[in-house]
């Protein structure tokens, strides 16, 4: 346990020195993930609001506590569940240079590795193509359980940003809305299943 603590830690400090030269001061600072890190379901975004500390910090009206509150209703515990970024800090992944992305791409390998989940989302079609190295077809691929690497249920859905910006535009029955809070409901359904 303690050898796995460590390693987390070598990951935070690993993730501190990609993108020194290239972002600003003020936005240099690691925030690795929040949740349960012996979670089943690993989420991964690239929406620097999804979460601002280890222990279920989001802040208020954010697509953090957006998706949070979706998880609640739709019964998915805390202890279910991780949720992580590309880039772990206050930025989106275009702010980095190629040679960062390909590092912070091996980092976050590392952290699924130490968390060795059941199931893993990408949040949105740039998340599912940055890990894949490949093309992606949102509207044909998301809400479908594919194997990933191994063992690994891996499922793509849209990303919380969209969803959100979707509700706004055109209420809470908008077809993105809708297809996410199902997608939701899907990730609850093979996570029972795997119990």
């Amino acid at each position: 346990m303690e050898e796995i603590s460590e390693l987390w830690e070598e990951l935070k400090f690993e993730l501190g020195s990609v993108g020194i030269e290239t972002l600003p001061k003020d936005k240099q600072e690691v925030y690795i993930g929040m949740g349960n890190r012996n979670a089943d379901v690993l989420f991964i975004g690239n929406d620097p609001k999804l979460y601002f500390a280890e222990d279920y910090k989001v802040e208020t009206q954010s697509s953090g506590e957006f998706l949070i509150r979706l998880f609640d209703l739709a019964g998915i515990v805390p202890e279910a569940y991780y949720i992580t970024t590309l880039t772990k800090r206050e930025v989106k992944i275009k702010n980095f240079d190629e040679e960062e992305k390909k590092i912070l791409l091996d980092l976050l390998n590392m952290q699924i590795a130490l968390i060795s989940p059941k199931i893993i989302v990408f949040l949105g079609k740039e998340v599912a193509q940055m890990i894949e190295n490949r093309e992606v077809d949102l509207e044909k691929e998301r809400g479908k359980f594919k194997k990933w690497k191994g063992d690994i249920d891996c499922y793509l859905t849209y990303d919380v940003e969209t969803v959100i910006k979707a509700r706004n535009e055109s209420g809470k029955k908008a077809a993105v809305a809708t297809n996410f809070w199902l997608d939701i409901k899907n990730i609850k359904e093979r996570l029972d299943h795997n119990e």
